[in-house]
């Protein structure tokens, strides 16, 4: 996959939980890629959220809870009381360290296509982490027995890399990847949203 350069910063999040097993499968492709992987999530599910950032002290204080995530102790955890755009903004405010260059969110657990997409916890955090100067890429899998996150950690990879050394500053992508094994994948196929037609 692409070499991510020695300092690139990428903050993980998610609407699916800190615990999801799709955010830590992808954690653990990140450090193996050697990116400088911080994880901001959710301290519960929060599927559904959209952009929301929840309720916040009066003090402008975000609380968190320092953790570790099961066979990389190296990375810094952070579980937060809300949804996953407020782990984004916080990230990008500097709450967590220094600004990342990337927010990657997910894997979520579903995809996220369609009208979907205007719910998206997942892709809510991406355009988030836009809003405030910083690159997004929410990686959605479909759902299906067994999971193939390993498939999903491949393609994000190449699109990271192309976020970190191509795309334009601010540049979100929504990534959904369909439940195979990465070898059968055709190819990265790229789709514009269209306005969906008005209620009479």
């Amino acid at each position: 996959m692409g070499t991510p350069g020695p300092m690139t910063r990428v903050v993980l999040t998610d609407d699916d939980g800190v615990h999801s097993p799709g955010l830590h499968a992808l954690a653990r492709y990140l450090v193996e890629e050697r990116y400088d992987v911080c994880i901001v999530a959710p301290d519960r599910d929060c599927s559904g959220s959209s952009a929301s950032i929840g309720q916040i002290a009066l003090d402008d204080r975000v609380m968190s809870t320092h953790l570790r995530i099961p066979g990389l102790p190296e990375i810094e955890a952070h579980a937060v009381p809300g949804p996953a755009g407020m782990a984004a903004m916080a990230t990008c405010l500097g709450t967590f360290g220094p600004v990342p260059d990337v927010v990657v969110s997910g894997i979520n657990a579903g995809a996220n296509t369609g009208h979907l997409v205007l719910h998206s916890g997942t892709v809510g955090a991406a355009l988030t982490a836009q809003n405030f100067g910083v690159s997004g890429l929410a990686v959605s899998l479909e759902r299906s027995d067994p999971w193939f996150w390993s498939t999903a950690c491949d393609i994000a990879g190449e699109l990271l890399a192309w976020l970190v050394h191509v795309a334009p500053e601010r540049s979100v992508v929504s990534l959904n990847v369909p439940p195979r094994p990465f070898r059968d994948v055709l190819g990265v196929r790229s789709a514009t949203w269209t306005q969906p037609a008005r209620c009479r």
